[in-house]
Parts: structure tokens; C-alpha cells; sequence
């Protein structure tokens, strides 16, 4: 008898704990899943994401910004547009440069502090060939003065009347040839405006958004057929600046 009841004994421990790690085998899995699901749907974003400025609305070009125009929202760090506004304040009042996507990223090259000037009557935007100019200066901005200098160049011939291709002289003309226009835009080669990243404490002009591809001037059709004229002529154009108001 005394074996009988030992040996059951031993058969009611094994269920009882079979059945104790059934239970915990349970709760841990009932864990894991309650883990997945809050990892999945907040803990990931409260834990690994970080706040960035994005636009709740389509910004036209030259629109001013307002603080109802922003949102913050929370993505993975290594999904940030390079210079990414994280604070709503380094926007609001600046103006758009393009125009700008609701639920877009937005960074402080896209901004101007002030909006364009109205073109005067008679007053058009004209965009300079790029084979009309010998050179201009990489720190030009939006708002300069420029100056057009006229630059005669004169091709060598050998004796045997063949042309030589290099530029042999350059006759530049008096200073009363130069023409002046202001720069509205300047644009890179994916016909984003070009500006100054002023990052790093550093001074305007020092480091731009981008290369300059393309300038585009205010102007009237007496100097654009001045322009022409002379580029029909076999000149070209150096340019000079003054900074503008910005």
C-alpha cells in the first residue's frame, strides 16, 4: 500500500508541475506578444524615433510661413533629409523659396527671410545662357547688383588660314558698356534655388546650398536686346556683383 500511494504521489507532483510550466509557458508567450504589439505600435517610435518639422498643408512658392502650417512628427533619425528643422521656430515668418508638399521634410535652405519685391512694370525675368558668360562669382546670391562686362574674344589663325582653338586675346571694352540688372533666382541643376546654408556659425556667403547652374535676372527688353546684340557680336560676359539687400 505504502508503494501505491508513493507512487501516486509522484504521478500528482509530475501533473502539478507539468501543469505549473504549461502556465508559465502561456504567460510568457501572452509577454512576448503584448511586447511585440506595444514595440510594434508605440515603444518603437518612443524609444528610437525623433521629432521633425513637417509642413500639414502644400506651401506654394513665396508663401510665408505660420505656425499653423507645421506639425512634428516622429521617424527614424537615419530617415532625415540632410538639415533637418527640428524646431518650429527656426521657420516661422520665413518665406518659401518652391514650392513645398504637405507631410514633407523641410530644411532651412528652402526658406528666405523676406518675401520677393514686386517686379516693376515693363520689368521681366530673364534667364542668362550659360554660353553667353566667361565666369561669374560662386559666392553671388539673390538680391546683387550684377554687371555684365562685355569681353570681345579674338581666335588666332595659323598662316594656312586654319583656325586655331583657343582663346588668343581678349579685348574688354570701356566701362560704360557695362550693363546692371538685379539677380531674382539662382538655381542648381535640379532647379532648386541656391542659398546660404549659414551652418556653423559660419558668415553668409561662405558655403552655398548647392552649385550655381543658372542665373535669372530682373530686367527689360532694352538691355535683353542689348544682351543679344552684343552676343551676336562674339562677346561674352564676365560678371561682376555688389551684394543686395540680402
Amino acid at each position: 500500500m505504502k508503494g501505491d500511494n508513493l507512487k501516486g504521489h509522484f504521478i500528482r507532483r509530475r501533473i502539478k508541475s507539468g501543469t505549473v510550466f504549461s502556465i508559465i509557458g502561456v504567460l510568457l508567450m501572452l509577454a512576448t506578444v503584448a511586447m511585440i504589439y506595444f514595440w510594434e505600435t508605440s515603444g518603437r517610435e518612443k524609444y528610437l524615433y525623433k521629432e521633425v518639422v513637417v509642413l500639414n498643408q502644400n506651401v506654394e512658392e513665396n508663401t510665408q510661413v505660420t505656425p499653423e502650417m507645421l506639425d512634428l512628427a516622429k521617424i527614424n533619425p537615419a530617415n532625415f533629409i540632410e538639415g533637418a528643422v527640428v524646431k518650429k521656430q527656426d521657420v516661422n515668418g520665413k518665406y518659401s523659396i518652391q514650392f513645398l508638399a504637405k507631410n514633407s521634410q523641410i530644411c532651412l535652405a528652402y526658406f528666405k527671410d523676406s518675401a520677393e519685391e514686386v517686379i516693376k512694370e515693363d520689368f521681366y525675368i530673364f534667364n542668362i545662357p550659360t554660353d553667353w558668360i566667361i565666369t561669374f562669382p560662386n559666392s553671388l546670391r539673390s538680391g546683387d547688383i550684377i554687371y555684365f562686362y562685355p569681353v570681345k574674344i579674338e581666335v588666332k589663325k595659323e598662316e594656312q588660314g586654319k583656325t586655331i582653338d583657343n582663346i588668343d586675346n581678349l579685348k574688354i571694352t570701356d566701362k560704360s558698356s557695362l550693363l546692371e540688372s538685379e539677380v531674382a533666382y539662382l538655381k542648381d541643376s535640379g532647379n532648386r534655388e541656391v542659398v546660404d546654408t549659414e551652418e556653423n556659425g559660419q558668415k553668409p556667403r561662405y558655403d552655398a546650398s548647392a552649385n550655381i547652374s543658372s542665373i535669372e535676372i530682373i530686367t527689360n527688353y532694352e538691355d535683353v536686346s542689348r544682351l543679344q546684340a552684343l552676343a551676336d557680336s562674339g562677346y561674352k560676359f564676365i560678371i561682376l556683383y555688389k551684394a543686395g539687400k540680402g
